[in-house]
């Protein structure tokens, strides 16, 4: 059980106080009957007391305080699934990953800074569609635009400057990749966040500067540095800096902030320039220059939140303050009794509304609701066993795309699969949806052809499914990687005997690693609702965990590859 608003619980230290005052108001009232008529037991007086009557009452009176205040601090437990609508824009983050972000002018780094901006800004956009781009001596799209903010957030957490193999500092492949993340449309919907030092090794920037000026879009640079600078550390194997960065002369480089580049760059596209040169930067004034771009509906998404339990606490307290409220103190015996039936009705009456409230509550879970829930939190066997019974009579098509994947999961996996190879030959939404599940299915168990061949047909059916286009373009990236990793790493002119590689012997050359791979999203959560996500999947903290494990185990391959090279495989500027 959790609590919307914790503070009400210190009003609960109230409840002593009041006790001790009630009882002293008790102890008052017997001093004061026996001073007046002295300690006869059986004087009339005495006989109305009734201490255990009073008793009974503060009881009634402390609980029902108790139980408000519980109310007030808004207790919650379990999840229920809903339909929210939400309103943004399209937002690209740019990183820069080059060397010169480890640069320890803004503490604890400038990398460090840049990333806690960017998870800052993505907590106060909710609604918009975000994608990433890191760059460095090149540029990558490691995200498209998307609503699932949790992914963002994944990326931005695991990008350093070891995510991108190619040194140096590409600006402008930078802007010309964020702008190819945005679609066609609306600019004055769309924008640019980019986190760099300013540094463009290339000299490209002005080209880039003047083709985004003639598209509209606008850029919110932030300068992340000083422009006194620092040196560049070199780091070894385990993360710790050993050297500086030197040029080629065997100089000691320096990097600092180019602000007047990134001024620029935002001056001519309409947008604003930001400082990072402490820790904090500008990140306020930098949420609220964003939040001005122009905003869409951007559809409906299905959420789940956890439910509000207040109304029962509040129904408790009531039937207390009606019990106590109904009780005579001091009645005669006849009217004693009159009154004694009423609190009993009363409560009767209270027991009966939390009765019907809980059999309510409790008839409304379907087997469907029920398997639902079973799948959320893992168990396959029971999510299967009564989406089977729920199909028994006579269930929706989208109850047996739940059913089949499920079977899936629980271990079934060649019979749930060729249930959604059935399902995935309707036209209409349920064929979206099983082929859908089918292809991420089939991409966690590594068979990427089939995969691929599956979520293209979705493609088919529903171009604009960008959950779907993700898992295409994550599954056919880990698919190369996959046969990237499986060829024979030789020398073009040592061949080894008895092996060739493509085009007439010469070995395929390895392609430079683009980063850490995400996995492809998980299949949709189950739901009641017709449209193409009705069908469940892995669980987020299962989706987080292989999302984890592929990011570290790149980043070290990468950067292992990287500095065992030492910075000779490019002359020249490589931070």
């Amino acid at each position: 059980m959790t609590f919307t608003s914790p503070l009400w619980l210190w009003a609960l230290l109230a409840l002593p106080v009041t006790l001790l005052l009630e009882w002293r108001a008790v102890q008052r009232a017997r001093k004061a009957a026996v001073a007046l008529v002295g300690a006869r037991a059986n004087h009339s007086l005495l006989a109305q007391a009734r201490p255990w009557s009073r008793r009974v009452g503060l009881a009634l009176r402390a609980g029902a305080l108790a139980l408000l205040v519980l109310g007030a601090a808004g207790p919650q437990w379990g999840r229920e699934t809903v339909r929210r609508e939400s309103r943004g824009s399209d937002v690209v983050f740019v990183l820069d990953v080059s060397a010169s972000m480890d640069v320890r002018d803004v503490p604890p780094s400038r990398m460090d800074e840049a990333r806690r901006e960017a998870l800052g800004l993505l907590g106060r956009i909710p609604g918009s569609r975000v994608g990433v781009v890191l760059f460095a001596g090149t540029a990558v799209r490691v995200c498209p635009l998307t609503l699932d903010h949790s992914a963002v957030r994944l990326l931005l957490e695991s990008a350093n400057t070891g995510s991108l193999s190619e040194p140096g500092t590409d600006l402008a492949a930078a802007l010309e990749q964020a702008h190819a993340a945005l679609p066609d449309g609306r600019h004055e919907e769309q924008g640019i966040v980019l986190w760099t030092d300013g540094e463009d090794l290339e000299g490209r920037a002005r080209e880039a500067v003047e083709k985004l000026r003639k598209t509209g879009v606008r850029v919110f640079a932030v300068g992340v540095g000083t422009p006194a600078g620092d040196v560049v550390p070199e780091f070894d194997e385990q993360g710790r800096a050993v050297d500086v960065k030197r040029d080629e002369k065997g100089e000691v480089v320096r990097s600092r902030l180019d602000d007047a580049t990134l001024r620029e760059l935002a001056r001519a596209t309409r947008g604003s320039y930001f400082s990072a040169a402490h820790a904090g930067g500008e990140l306020q004034r930098l949420a609220g220059m964003v939040g001005t771009l122009a905003q869409v509906k951007r559809g409906a998404r299905l959420v789940e939140r956890p439910v509000a339990r207040f109304q029962w606490f509040a129904l408790a307290a009531g039937a207390l303050l009606a019990w106590d409220f109904a009780r005579a103190r001091r009645e005669l015996a006849a009217r004693r009794r009159r009154g004694e039936g009423a609190a009993a009705r009363a409560l009767a009456a209270s027991l009966a509304l939390v009765w019907m409230g809980a059999a309510g509550d409790a008839g409304a879970q379907s087997a469907w609701a029920r398997g639902d829930q079973a799948f959320r939190s893992g168990r396959w066997g029971a999510a299967e066993s009564l989406y089977a019974k729920r199909a028994a009579k006579g269930a929706p098509s989208k109850v047996r795309v739940n059913l089949a994947t499920s079977q899936a999961m629980n271990g079934k996996g060649k019979e749930g699969e060729l249930a959604l190879s059935r399902l995935a030959a309707d036209s209409g939404s349920t064929g979206r949806a099983a082929g859908y599940n089918l292809g991420t299915l089939l991409s966690k168990r590594s068979e990427y052809d089939r995969a691929l061949q599956e979520l293209r047909r979705v493609l088919e059916r529903d171009p604009n499914d960008a959950d779907a286009r993700w898992n295409y373009e994550m599954t056919k990236r880990m698919r190369d990687q996959a046969r990237s990793s499986q060829a024979p790493q030789q020398k073009p002119d040592d061949p080894r005997p008895g092996q060739s590689g493509p085009s007439g012997g010469k070995p395929e050359q390895e392609q430079p690693n683009a980063g850490a791979l995400p996995p492809p999203s998980a299949p949709r959560p189950p739901t009641n609702d017709p449209g193409p996500g009705g069908a469940p999947g892995m669980t987020r903290q299962q989706a987080e965990a292989l999302l984890g494990s592929l990011q570290e185990l790149e980043r070290i391959e990468r950067q292992k590859s990287q500095r065992a090279r030492g910075g000779k495989d490019r002359r020249g500027k490589d931070w």
